[in-house]
């Protein structure tokens, strides 16, 4: 009889060997750089995950539902990955790498954007800036259910994409901001009260703030309840928004409100995440770049169950 092993697929044998590299150097920076660490908090996410992989693999042992089996292994890689690489994105910090951002200023201004400008635009638009809201906040939600339907609806090939994707996509894009760090738009605009109870953003210059504090000192707590995204260049809502509506292209009842919500998610990286109109073509391109690279990967390997 093969063992539990035996039954993780080649693309949830990608996700967790990148998960558990980057868990381990994770654990590496905390012991040189001496953060406090919320053990509790990550201590209950391990369980999770833990619960999440060993239901999964029961299921497709025990020959019960392959769905379920699939949706279980699916949860538990995905958050695990995303539990270890924001932590991992917030151990990068302090960062003595400058800013990009002056050069991401002037990318804006050539092509005639400006974020104040931006901001007041919503404040006059009320209804579009709680649609924007919406999808702006809706990115991670989608990958999240669509990985359900993918396991669920039995369409492996496009969940093992999905998960590669974003798993490429995710290391790119944190390792990019190591190396060239930028707060975005919101961290050097200050903007009238009146624009900021209208449009409530929700990523806001005080936020942008916050991340040049980090970037300078770092984080002295390190709890997955606190962590937020840190990233502005390129946009990792883009990429999440993009691969969400790529991967949902065979769901035909899921297709067409998810290119509607992504499509707004396009102003809407702008108004609720502050970011720089060049970080939207970066968001493309890192998943366009992540997309080739998972079809390059699902090329040269077949889809039968492979030793983890």
């Amino acid at each position: 009889m093969k063992t539990a092993a035996t039954h993780l697929f080649p693309a949830e044998a990608f996700v967790l060997r990148v998960s558990a590299t980057v868990a381990l150097i994770d654990v590496a920076l905390i012991l040189v750089r001496g953060p406090r660490v919320d053990l509790a908090a990550y201590g209950t996410l391990a369980a999770l995950v833990s619960a999440l992989l060993v239901l999964g693999l029961f299921y497709r042992r025990s020959g019960r539902s392959d769905t379920i089996g699939a949706m279980a292994t699916s949860a538990g890689l995905f958050i695990f990955f995303t539990a270890v690489m924001s932590l991992f994105n917030y151990l990068l910090t302090p960062n003595s790498n400058p800013t990009i951002d002056h050069w991401l200023f002037q990318i804006d201004a050539a092509m005639g954007y400006d974020w104040p400008g931006m901001l007041g635009w919503a404040a006059h638009h009320p209804w579009f800036n709680e649609l924007m809201r919406f999808s702006y906040a809706s990115t991670l939600p989608q990958i999240a259910l669509l990985l359900v339907v993918l396991s669920l609806s039995s369409r492996m090939d496009d969940l093992h994409g999905l998960m590669i994707t974003v798993v490429v996509a995710g290391t790119i894009s944190v390792m990019f901001w190591g190396l060239f760090p930028s707060a975005g738009a919101k961290a050097y605009h200050t903007l009238p009260d009146e624009v900021m109870r209208a449009v409530r953003p929700i990523v806001d210059p005080a936020y942008g703030l916050e991340i040049l504090a980090l970037l300078k000192n770092g984080s002295p707590f390190l709890s997955p309840n606190e962590l937020r995204g840190l990233i502005a260049f390129p946009s990792f809502h883009i990429v999440l928004a993009v691969t969400a509506t790529y991967y949902a292209r065979n769901v035909k009842w899921l297709f067409a409100p998810y290119l509607v919500i992504n499509l707004i998610v396009l102003p809407a990286v702008l108004v609720h995440g502050g970011h720089h109109l060049a970080d939207i073509p970066a968001g493309l391109a890192v998943f366009a770049f992540a997309a080739f690279c998972t079809q390059l990967a699902v090329r040269r390997q077949s889809l039968a169950p492979v030793t983890a």
